[in-house]
């Protein structure tokens, strides 16, 4: 699942789906096939392999800002 929310200049975003370590760094894989490349270091390793919700912004094509990621 992915929605976008906010006013028009913003573009924020609400992903779910699976997250993965791929050669791009963290990224979640949604199940519509929709792959986010995430822009954070911190997130738990706990989280890996697991279905998470990340919230945050959109920086170019498939990349997110996350300011939030739990698992769902």
């Amino acid at each position: 699942m992915s929605s976008t929310y906010g006013n028009g200049s913003s573009r924020r975003k609400r992903v779910s789906g699976v997250l993965n370590l791929g050669g791009r760094g963290l990224n979640i894989l949604t199940d519509a096939g929709d792959l986010w490349v995430i822009d954070r270091e911190d997130v738990d390793p706990d989280l890996l392999g697991r279905r998470v919700t990340a919230e945050g912004t959109q920086a170019g094509y498939d990349r997110l800002n996350i300011e939030w990621i739990g698992e769902v």
